[in-house]
């Protein structure tokens, strides 16, 4: 057998035994055997480099490469946290957790456990709760949970939850109300969503040149703003040429 192949039969014998060793999902042992040389890379930047370097970006980095292999990882550790320590820490990156893999209700349920005793006023549990109800397309409710949270907690303040606002009353068919609030929102909320979307409404409304030069504004600040802002807003960017040309 040539020398290389020996290496890649030690080297994947090797990450068996720690996969068995540390207790790693077992389902990386048949990725190592039947994908060698990829599935060994994987588990080396998914389950080893992280405890090697500690560092945010490594620990990122890895939970991305472990998250496509295996796409219910994530709701898995968050149980297994919760079952170990029942806090309200653990319990509501469950609900996070849930509201990623699309369990709404069960996200929903299990905001509204924790949201109790000293608990029960807090912004970003109650953010997360309308969050939760607007993904279910509560809209009425999602609004009404905003106003519980901007009146318990009146020196809160959070771009996303005022964006949320605005679309609630958009939900709902409460235009003059949303158009207010987009008008306000945008004078401080970072990205182009709450342009694109006030622009939407504009326009929806009939007032098209209004809504023509928010998409323009939309353009320029984009292409004229640093390199990074054009990756992170490409999305809307390319959602308001696309306005312009149709």
């Amino acid at each position: 057998m040539p020398a290389l192949g020996v290496l890649v039969l030690i080297a994947q014998i090797a990450c068996a035994v720690h996969v068995v060793r540390t207790g790693r999902p077992y389902f990386w042992i048949y990725i190592v055997v039947f994908v060698p040389l990829v599935g060994m890379a994987a588990y080396f930047f998914a389950e080893i480099l992280p405890g090697l370097l500690g560092s945010r970006a490594a620990r990122h980095a890895a939970t991305g490469v472990a998250n496509v292999l295996d796409p219910g990882r994530n709701l898995r550790d968050a149980l297994r946290r919760v079952e170990m320590t029942p806090t309200v820490q653990n319990k509501a990156a469950l609900a996070e957790a849930y509201l990623a893999a699309q369990r709404i209700d069960d996200a929903i349920s299990l905001y509204r456990e924790v949201l109790t005793g000293i608990h029960a006023t807090d912004p970003g549990l109650m953010l997360a709760l309308a969050r939760a109800l607007f993904a279910k397309g509560e809209a009425a409710e999602t609004q009404a949970v905003l106003e519980r949270l901007r009146a318990a907690n009146p020196g809160y303040h959070s771009p996303e939850g005022h964006l949320l606002y605005a679309r609630s009353l958009e939900q709902q068919g409460k235009m003059q109300e949303a158009l207010g609030e987009y008008a306000a929102l945008i004078a401080y909320y970072p990205g182009q969503e709450a342009r694109c979307r006030y622009a939407c409404l504009l326009r929806d409304g009939g007032r098209l040149t209004e809504a023509r030069r928010m998409f323009e504004e939309v353009c320029k600040l984009i292409e004229y703003g640093p390199r990074h802002q054009y990756r992170e807003q490409r999305e809307w960017y390319e959602f308001a040429k696309r306005q312009l040309t149709a």
